[in-house]
């Protein structure tokens, strides 16, 4: 369906789409008068869930769009709790039974006549404390607890003043935009009803939830000077272990002692590394002087050995005298000289020797040469003695540094060990000390306030007896709407060209509207003779002109289709083109000889079986008409004859837009295409103007002024 063929269907039913609203509407107009009034007051609650969290107590919250919605949640279901609506709808009643002359601001005469019914006056004398009201609401709420089938809990069950369910269905709640405000809203037919009831359950969610908050402070509270308590005890037993290992081991510092024995090793390993190259440098020197003591004695020899070649050579000069004297000859002079000059040479040597012997070759005398073999030898032997001692010192920084060590780690362990008990002790009594702060800010400050009180309303609601109306035109007429929408897509009617070529799979060639339905405003002459235009245009065009007379036959699925209405039209127009037409038809059906033309009547029962296709031919082959026209008996009753069929020039199924299609008719209509040779075509008859107008064109006929201008500019 397209909007143009929905805009059709509407104006089509438009009595219906109109009316039946219209009639709603008063009817609704009518039985809205007896509606009763409502009241309705509201209060605005400052919860602050969110606002000012850890300005007093110092702490820091953490507040996102979740949390935020989820306290309002909490907040919600809290306020709308069955308990605070019973704390609310007790008080109520204990103000209404403490009433006893009627109050319009409380409760009306009717009321409270009403509510005498439900409570025997000797049950309100029980119950009601004269001058004072608190007493009376404890006296009521104890009284409802030990009788469970009590009028209180009829009240509070089923009527509509006190009813639990009636006060949270009348009641609405809700967070004014993002901030901490919470709006509720009750509603109710009586002012004074209306007030108390809100004020009341006000009063009852700021009690609870102000008790909720201070249970979970006390909680807290006892919570963390328990732990606390644990904490320290943990914290005095570690501190006792760590001192006790400390006094065991004699720790002054674990980590400067640590770093003295580390110093004193590393000293000492210098001192007895310089210890060991002092001595060897001593031993060295030494081992060089007393090689020097040893050739003292050598000295001697040598200075004996000086004195006995001396001796020699002063004989020798007295011998030399005294050959001299003699007067020997030079060989025996030469001889002597010669010795002499020898042992002069064994003097030079031995001189040597001795010269050696007397300074040493690190140029030292004697003399000093002792002071310094002594003052070495002192310094040796001390040298050895403390080399000594730094050997039982380095033993016994060993055994301390391999006693000192281990005990790091297991110092390490206890200083760990009281850490943690310590920031544990110090965390909660953090804790216990933002507990106390909170505690105090809840005394000194509420964590709810009323920004609105709740105020009696003094004017009723405006009434929805408008809204109820036009929504009952809307309701109504959209229902109309959407029926006739349905029943126009399940229709099963083929009602339009389209659908036809749809379900047959044919080629429509035209078609003729419902003449019944016809508007007085149509120019029916310049419709019927378009529709018969346009069918006869769309005939021909599969007609060969050499090849006459042109056989048409018409046939129908179902009976009174139209076949021979269609025919008539047919003849109209050819009988104006001068052009001359014969006509075949059932003789079962009556009126079939007003077809304007040369009729002829067969036998359905003899004439239409496939034995007599001989005697079609040749009454076709010796008339002289131009066109002719057999009409077939509908399908659905008779037989089919489709040599017959296939021996004509075109084949027309004429379909009642009003008929319904099924699939047996589907099913027929795949038999002929499969076994029908020649063109084949549908004629629609009785359509509605609209579907005409689809097929056709704009029925011609006569338009508003206002149509006529919308068209001209459209154009």
């Amino acid at each position: 369906m397209n909007l143009r063929q929905l805009i059709r269907l509407l104006l089509t039913h438009k009595y219906w789409i109109i009316l039946v609203p219209l009639f709603v509407g008063i009817v609704v107009f009518f039985l809205s008068k007896t509606l009763p009034q409502k009241y309705e007051s509201s209060t605005v609650i400052f919860t602050n869930p969110t606002s000012d969290q850890g300005v007093n107590d110092g702490g820091t919250h953490r507040m996102d769009f979740y949390t935020s919605n989820n306290l309002f949640d909490n907040l919600t279901l809290l306020l709308k709790s069955r308990e605070t609506l019973t704390t609310a709808s007790l008080r109520l009643l204990s103000l209404h039974l403490y009433q006893k002359t009627p109050d319009p601001s409380i409760l009306d005469e009717n009321d409270l006549k009403e509510l005498k019914k439900h409570i025997p006056e000797s049950l309100r004398n029980s119950l009601v404390v004269t001058g004072d009201l608190e007493a009376t609401y404890e006296r009521i709420l104890g009284y409802s607890k030990e009788n469970q089938d009590s009028p209180i809990d009829y009240l509070l069950r089923d009527h509509p003043h006190y009813s639990i369910q009636e006060i949270m269905d009348n009641l609405q709640v809700s967070r004014k935009s993002s901030s901490d405000m919470m709006e509720v809203i009750y509603r109710s037919d009586k002012a004074g009803i209306t007030y108390y009831t809100l004020k009341y359950i006000s009063d009852a969610f700021m009690n609870r939830y102000g008790r909720i908050k201070e249970m979970e402070n006390v909680n807290s509270i006892a919570y963390f000077e328990n732990q606390m308590r644990l904490a320290q005890e943990k914290l005095k037993e570690a501190e006792a272990n760590l001192k006790q290992f400390m006094t065991e081991n004699r720790i002054l510092n674990y980590y400067e002692q640590g770093k003295y024995l580390d110093i004193a090793k590393l000293e000492h390993e210098q001192d007895e590394e310089r210890s060991k190259r002092i001595i060897t440098g001593t031993r060295s020197n030494l081992e060089k002087i007393e090689n020097l003591f040893a050739g003292f004695d050598t000295r001697q020899n040598v200075i004996r050995n000086i004195n006995s070649l001396q001796d020699k050579i002063v004989a020798k000069n007295q011998q030399l005298q005294g050959v001299f004297l003699q007067k020997e000859n030079a060989a025996v002079t030469s001889a002597i000289e010669q010795d002499i000059q020898e042992l002069q040479n064994q003097i030079e040597t031995e001189s040597q020797k001795l010269f050696k012997s007397n300074i040493s070759i690190e140029g030292l005398q004697r003399r000093q040469a002792l002071d310094e073999w002594l003052q070495l030898k002192l310094q040796y032997e001390e040298q050895v003695q403390a080399l000594d001692v730094m050997q039982e010192r380095k033993a016994y920084l060993s055994n301390k540094i391999e006693e000192f060590a281990p005990l790091g780690a297991e110092l390490k362990r206890l200083e760990r060990e009281v850490d943690v008990n310590e920031n544990q002790y110090l965390s909660i009594l953090h804790g216990l000390n933002m507990a106390y702060l909170k505690k105090y800010d809840l005394e000194m400050t509420s964590p709810q306030k009323l920004i609105d009180e709740p105020f009696f309303p003094k004017k009723p609601l405006p009434s929805k007896r408008k809204l109820l109306v036009a929504g009952s035109l809307f309701g109504s007429g959209f229902f109309i709407v959407s029926s006739i929408i349905f029943i126009f897509l399940v229709d099963t009617r083929i009602r339009s060209a389209e659908k036809a070529q749809q379900i047959t799979g044919l080629k429509v060639a035209g078609g003729w509207v419902d003449q019944t339905k016809l508007g007085r405003h149509v120019f029916k002459y310049q419709l019927f003779h378009r529709l018969r235009k346009q069918m006869f245009n769309h005939l021909n065009q599969y007609l060969n002109p050499e090849k006459k007379p042109h056989v048409i036959i018409v046939y129908s699925l179902m009976p009174w289709e139209g076949k021979s209405f269609m025919v008539k039209q047919l003849v109209k127009d050819i009988q104006q083109k001068g052009q001359s037409a014969i006509y075949y038809g059932p003789d079962v059906v009556e009126n079939r000889c007003d077809i304007g033309c040369e009729t002829f009547l067969y036998d359905t029962e003899k004439d239409i079986y496939e034995s007599q296709n001989r005697v079609w031919r040749d009454r076709f082959s010796n008339l002289e008409s131009d066109y002719v026209f057999i009409e077939l008996p509908n399908f659905q009753e008779n037989h089919v004859n489709y040599t017959l069929i296939n021996s004509a020039h075109l084949l027309v199924q004429v379909m009642n837009a009003k008929r319904n299609w099924s699939l047996s008719h589907t099913s027929q209509m795949e038999d002929l295409r499969n076994t029908v040779t020649i063109p084949h075509v549908v004629w629609v008859n009785k359509m509605e103007e609209e579907e005409v107008e689809a097929l056709n064109g704009e029925i011609p006929k006569r338009r508003s002024q206002i149509r006529v201008k919308v068209k001209e500019l459209v154009s």
